[in-house]
Parts: structure tokens; C-alpha cells; sequence
């Protein structure tokens, strides 16, 4: 038979959960922000706390931040501008071969639509011995064109809706650099482990997204070197800033190596250089494009000291299920979890110890003889 205190117990209960799923629902639109701010703050956690040393802990995690800013948008920009500039000098000693090549320039130029028609030119031939007798890249282009307009509102938006939660993941961030320290011994308290065993497990899951970190920038580093190495084999210009290129873009998820190889080889293809051309796509797919599946679960595992095949798994599962953020859930889920499995079972195995023998106290029964 239910009391009035009973009843008072059920309904704040069930009060406290409604607040909880109203909470989460206010929050899931922006749990990637939340992810993405948590994983950098945790990131930059070790300068922060060495200015923190020196200066108030407002300033100290204002200071962290932009620099974070500086560091994420810096070599984007930067790159961004060398590309224009490199396109640019390359269009120029493009129309300039065609002119010196043909005797007569070229109405058109170096435009989108010209390279379409030339390799258009070029591939048909190669394309009807394929036995693909409806071969045209022109249509194909056009309907690519076309959809890419169709759909240029939701990508707006899209780009704006990523802009917005980066915004406030910078802001998740500095509130996280500046009081975060505040939630340590909260977090502790709530982890039924002594306190040496707790600090360990927070730290396995700042070790997780360093080693996440270090995995993709020098897996990164790896491909734009490799990549640099395949364009200068065939005689592109600007191949080593290129290969910087990659670099950045190996560092963004679902963006990666083909944003470079596969312009380079379309634009070898164009000019008549197919072997060049092919060489390039053939080596970007089969070599750069390989290289973050191979390396990054190893070096990752290496650091977290988990087999590599459980990180490959747990990237890959985590990209798919979160998008981009999962490259850095997906490890940490799974360490989080390992984790909870250590907890659980020290927690059944205290259980299930023996009692202390008469004189002898816990701490020496467990250290042994």
C-alpha cells in the first residue's frame, strides 16, 4: 500500500525523468557541437592548464580558444589562397602550351566547359571499344550540374547549420577550458571506484582523443607526403604544395585526398597525358586513399593499447552512426565502454574476495603474502 511520502518518491522520480528527456531533446540538435567542443577542449586541456598557471582562468581559456581559432582556420585559409594562385599560374601556362601547340588561342580559354569537351574528345573513343555506345560525359556533366542547383538551398544551409555548430563548439569550449576543472571531482564521485582507480579512467579517455588526434595529423602528414611524391614522379607542377593540400584535407572528414588526385588526373586527362592521367587516379585510390585505413587504426591502438582492429571498427562504425564527430566518438565510446567493463568487473571481483583474515586487514590481504 502506497503512503503519501511513497507517492511524493514516484512522482519525483518520474518528474526527474521528463526533465532528463526534455533536456536531451533540447540538446540533440546539437550533440555533434557538443562532441566536437568537448574532444577540442580536452585536446588544448594541457596548454590551458600551463597558462592557467600564470594568468586568471578567464583569460587564460580566452587565449586557448583563439588560438584553437587560429589553428583550425589559419592553414584553411591559407591553403585555400595558394590553390587559387596556384590554379591560376596553371591555367596560364596551360593556354599558353595550347597557343604555342595550335598557332591561334583558344576562344574559350581554360573554362569548366572546354575541359568537359576535351575530355569528352578523348575518352569517347576508349569508351565505344569498352563497348559503352551511349558514352557522354557532357550529358552527364549537365545533369550534375543541374541537380547540384537543384539542391544549392539545402547546401547553403547545410554549410550555414556547420558554421553555427562549430560556433558553438568554440563556445562549449572555453566554458569547458575555464571551468572544467569545477566537474572533475563531481565526475569522480559518481565513478564507484576508489579515487586513483577514477583518475585513471578519465584519463584513458583523454589519452583516447589525443591518440585520435596524433593518429589523423600524422597519418595526414603521411599522405601528403605520399602524395606529393606520386605528382612529382609525373612531372606536376607545384606538387609539394599539393601535397600540403592533401594534408589539410586528409585532416576533414569526408573530404580526404580525392579533392586533389582526382582534379589532377581529370585535368592530365584532358591535356592527352592518359597514362599520367590514369597513373594518378590509379595511385590516389589504391595508395594515398588506402593509407588513413591502414595506419591510422595502428597508430591509434599503439597509444590506447587496443588492437587495431577494434579501432578500425570502431572509426568506421562511429563515422557511419555519427558522421563526421564519430571519427572521434567512435574511439572513445569504445574505450569508454572497455572501461566500464574494467569498473564492473573489479567491482564483482570485491565482491566476491574472500573476507580479511582476524589481523589482517584488507590492504595486505590483497597485496599478498
Amino acid at each position: 500500500m502506497f503512503s503519501a511520502q511513497r507517492y511524493r518518491k514516484v512522482g519525483f522520480a518520474v518528474l526527474c525523468v521528463l526533465l532528463a528527456l526534455a533536456a536531451i531533446a533540447f540538446v540533440l540538435p546539437l550533440w555533434s557541437a557538443i562532441a566536437w567542443g568537448v574532444a577540442l577542449s580536452i585536446l588544448v586541456s594541457p596548454i590551458n592548464t600551463r597558462l592557467r598557471a600564470r594568468v586568471r582562468d578567464t583569460l587564460a581559456a580566452s587565449l586557448t580558444t583563439a588560438a584553437t581559432i587560429l589553428f583550425i582556420i589559419g592553414p584553411v585559409a591559407g591553403i585555400t589562397f595558394a590553390a587559387v594562385a596556384e590554379v591560376t599560374q596553371a591555367k596560364s601556362e596551360f593556354e599558353a602550351r595550347r597557343i604555342q601547340a595550335g598557332g591561334t588561342e583558344q576562344k574559350d580559354g581554360l573554362s569548366v566547359s572546354s575541359l568537359v569537351a576535351r575530355a569528352d574528345e578523348l575518352m569517347r573513343p576508349w569508351a565505344e571499344r569498352a563497348g559503352i555506345e551511349d558514352f557522354d560525359l557532357k550529358a552527364t556533366v549537365a545533369n550534375g550540374t543541374k541537380k547540384f542547383v537543384e539542391n544549392l538551398p539545402r547546401i547553403i544551409w547545410n554549410g550555414i547549420w556547420g558554421t553555427i555548430q562549430f560556433v558553438f563548439a568554440l563556445i562549449l569550449m572555453f566554458f569547458l577550458l575555464r571551468d572544467g576543472y569545477k566537474l572533475r571531482d563531481p565526475a569522480l564521485e559518481l565513478i564507484p571506484l576508489p579515487r586513483e582507480r577514477g583518475e585513471a579512467v578519465l584519463k584513458s579517455i583523454s589519452d583516447t582523443v589525443h591518440a585520435v588526434f596524433y593518429g589523423i595529423v600524422l597519418v595526414a602528414l603521411i599522405q601528403g607526403l605520399v602524395m606529393a611524391v606520386g605528382l612529382l614522379a609525373v612531372g606536376v607542377p607545384g606538387a609539394w604544395f599539393w601535397g600540403l593540400a592533401t594534408v589539410i584535407a586528409c585532416t576533414i572528414p569526408f573530404v580526404g585526398s580525392p579533392i586533389v588526385w582526382v582534379p589532377t588526373a581529370v585535368l592530365l586527362m584532358s591535356q592527352g597525358e592518359w597514362g599520367k592521367g590514369i597513373f594518378i587516379a590509379a595511385y590516389g585510390a589504391a595508395v594515398v586513399g588506402t593509407l588513413d585505413n591502414l595506419l591510422r587504426p595502428v597508430i591509434i591502438g599503439a597509444r590506447v593499447k587496443l588492437h587495431p582492429v577494434a579501432v578500425f571498427f570502431a572509426i568506421f562504425g562511429g563515422i557511419v552512426l555519427l558522421g563526421p564527430v564519430g571519427i572521434l566518438a567512435g574511439p572513445v565510446l569504445l574505450s569508454v565502454l572497455l572501461g566500464a567493463i574494467q569498473v564492473l568487473r573489479e567491482i564483482l571481483t570485491s565482491e566476491t574476495a574472500p573476507p580479511p583474515a582476524p589481523g589482517q586487514d584488507a590492504t595486505s590481504t590483497a597485496a599478498g603474502p
